[in-house]
């Protein structure tokens, strides 16, 4: 069995959408595999095509994303000029209900020090930056092979990895601070 194989029947059985206590089955599904065995025969079996698809350190690239309290009055200014910034600003004022690029251009530090404000500004300046990142060296985006992120930079992260909708990140630090 394939790693690949191996890693789509986790999904489906124990992966995304599998939770504690959710099913009334004991144990794995009939026919379950075990994990041990799986490692040992994709070891084997793979380590000549998995030797060849690795890419050497220096063509590689981790992204790591700012967390609260990195946030000044003014960011975001020298990243408006490139492609879709100002429609990041625009959905993310759509998604908050105010115009966050102003407050971000032009505050007051004190409204923009604010959880509630600095946050969604981080977040949105964060991936204003990637967009700058894949104009300028778009090998950087491209040989990407992680991304994390500080506090509210998860958010950010998360978005760039495609796991989550840049709306719903957007709009979470603030429903993450009302609950």
């Amino acid at each position: 069995m394939s790693v690949r194989v191996a890693r789509a029947a986790w999904a489906r059985g124990w992966g995304a959408g599998w939770h504690r206590g959710a099913t009334s089955v004991a144990g794995p599904p009939s026919g379950a595999v075990d994990v041990a065995e799986l490692l040992r025969d994709a070891t084997a079996a793979e380590e000549p095509r998995a030797a060849a698809a690795r890419r050497e350190p220096g063509r590689c690239s981790v992204l790591l994303f700012p967390g609260q309290g990195s946030q000044l009055v003014g960011m975001g200014r020298g990243l408006l000029g490139f492609p879709r910034v100002r429609e990041l600003y625009d959905a993310a004022s759509r998604v908050l209900g105010y115009d966050l690029l102003a407050l971000s251009l032009h505050g007051p530090q004190e409204d923009l020090d604010r959880t509630v404000h600095c946050q969604p500004a981080i977040f949105v300046a964060s991936l204003a930056a990637v967009e700058k990142l894949h104009h300028l060296q778009p090998e950087v985006i491209e040989n990407c092979v992680a991304a994390a992120g500080f506090s509210v930079g998860e958010f950010a992260a998360l978005v760039f990895a495609g796991a989550m909708d840049f709306s719903e990140g957007a709009a979470l630090p603030a429903e993450e601070r009302r609950s």
